[in-house]
């Protein structure tokens, strides 16, 4: 049933919904066309053409295309047919826009992004286009690029080119361009938040009168608004619940009258609700200057260096807040770690982790894991979202304090400073050339504290300390992640032990 809405003179709005039951499987087009669509050249048909298809098990959907009837444009200007699904579902397809060869007119085509250019040298005038609009799927070998699924949707559509000159103007603030050369906007929100959208128009006469033609799906708690005066049209929608995640399309042309010829470009208004999510975290910073770690590997430290890394998070709602950011219970912090107090600046926090490791951390490995959460919406609980990493302090490696000699070193690991400087032969001046000395080219040097022992089968704790003289206690000392094992309990074939041998202690 078609419900009129107002009409301008050469144009008519109104909306039809039209159900249908199928009588059993198999492939249906549906055809619906409107007379009449008003032009220089007289009236033009506008068609709308949708094939569906009941004859698969999971069956598919014809995309939903947003264009007007009539668009207008200069030579080498562009419009775009936006594709979705008939009810918004998000991400729901990969489409395919084409123009058959059939129906080719000289100086348009069509990309894979759906956008409709016509050339610099097209001549003025009215030129009626068709465009189909295929779903793809990419089931079998022969579909890695996409085949057809035979569920389509075509639009016959009319395009005037006008030529260079005055048009109103649209725009949108916080949004991302869509597509490249093409007005078009992409409008990203979250549920369990405001959604509203101001749309600016800008005269080209301070006293002209705007006519707006448009073309939507949007869900019915998205409300539109016009403001004639200011020349602002407002799209709005309180707070979309959980559960109401949806894509929508607000296509749009103004004319100003009575300047007829002065109308401008379609935009469309690409706008994605997408469920809220607890925040993200961003790649750790190390805090010396050094570059960030790389994703997925252990954060290194060495024993006596102090280092700091950042932990990031960022709620992708901007009007969302992050309310924490803490180390998880389960994972504690290493021994002589800080965790600073965490910075919160509205949808983003960061928190700062500072470690300087003892003697006896050497060859540690710990994770860290860390817990996130933003505001409560008023349908759901809190989000909450962890990340771990894994932590390790290299075994056998010692840098050097300010002032420290080697005398000072040997005794933090309990030996002396000539077999310290046995474990060092690129060190020729043991009384000089350690700790920061600024008239010294080796400045807090990094030292080896010890031998690394790749353990063999059957190695265990003890075994490998009486096979280098060495009490098990003191083995422990030089390797932290021996902690907690028992003296027999077997060593991981091919890990590293670091050893300092003590031959008067060998039977």
């Amino acid at each position: 049933m078609m419900e009129p809405g107002e009409q301008y003179g050469d144009w008519i709005e109104g909306t039809s919904e039209v159900k249908n039951t199928y009588d059993g499987p198999g492939t249906y087009v549906a055809t619906f066309s409107g007379c009449c669509v008003a032009d220089a050249n007289g009236q033009v048909d506008f068609l709308l053409e949708t094939t569906v298809e009941l004859d698969k098990a999971e069956p598919a959907f014809s995309p939903s295309l947003m264009v007007l009837p009539v668009v207008y444009f200069s030579p080498g200007g562009s419009v775009t047919i936006p594709a979705l699904h008939p009810r918004g579902l998000l991400d729901a397809g990969t489409y395919r826009w084409e123009i058959p060869t059939a129906r080719t007119i000289p100086g348009f085509n069509v990309d894979s992004m759906g956008i409709v250019r016509a050339a610099g040298n097209v001549q003025h005038g009215t030129y009626h286009l068709y465009v189909e609009v295929s779903l793809l799927h990419y089931e079998g070998d022969d579909c890695t690029g996409g085949c057809l699924t035979g569920a389509t949707s075509s639009v016959f559509f009319t395009v005037v080119i006008l030529s260079p000159g005055l048009s109103p103007t649209l725009t949108t603030e916080d949004a991302d361009s869509d597509y490249s050369s093409s007005p078009d906007k992409i409008l990203i929100f979250r549920t369990g938040f405001p959604l509203h959208i101001d749309l600016n128009i800008h005269r080209t006469h301070a006293n002209s009168t705007l006519l707006l033609r448009t073309s939507s799906l949007l869900p019915r708690p998205l409300s539109v608004s016009f403001d004639q005066p200011a020349g602002v049209v407002s799209l709005g929608w309180d707070k979309p619940c959980v559960g109401e995640a949806v894509e929508a399309v607000y296509c749009i042309t103004v004319m100003e009258l009575p300047h007829t010829l002065n109308v401008s470009s379609q935009m469309c208004l690409r706008i994605r609700v997408l469920e809220d999510e607890a925040p993200a975290f961003k790649e750790l910073q190390w805090l010396d200057g050094e570059a960030g770690p790389v994703p997925g590997e252990p954060l290194t430290w060495i024993m006596g260096r102090e280092r700091s890394f950042s932990v990031n998070v960022e709620d992708e709602a901007d009007m969302d807040k992050v309310l924490s950011l803490d180390l998880s219970p389960d994972t504690p912090l290493p021994a002589g770690a800080d965790l600073l107090p965490t910075q919160f600046m509205g949808n983003t926090a960061h928190r700062v982790l500072k470690w300087l490791p003892l003697q006896t951390a050497g060859g540690g490995s710990y994770e860290l894991c860390f817990i996130t959460s933003d505001t409560p919406g008023v349908t759901y609980d809190r989000a909450g979202w962890a990340r771990a990493r894994a932590v390790r302090v290299l075994a056998c490696r010692y840098a050097v304090r300010p002032q420290e000699s080697m005398s000072d070193v040997a005794a933090r690991f309990n030996t002396d400073w000539v077999q310290l400087w046995a474990l060092n032969p690129d060190i020729t001046s043991p009384d000089s050339q350690l700790g920061y000395r600024p008239d010294l080219h080796a400045r807090g040097a990094v030292v080896n504290t010890g031998h690394l022992y790749t353990a063999g089968s059957g190695d265990s704790v003890a075994a490998v300390a009486y096979k280098f003289g060495m009490t098990v206690k003191y083995l422990v000392n030089l390797n932290a992640n021996f902690r907690g094992m028992r003296d027999k309990d077997p060593l991981q074939e091919g890990s590293e032990v670091c050893i300092l041998p003590n031959s008067c202690l060998r039977d």
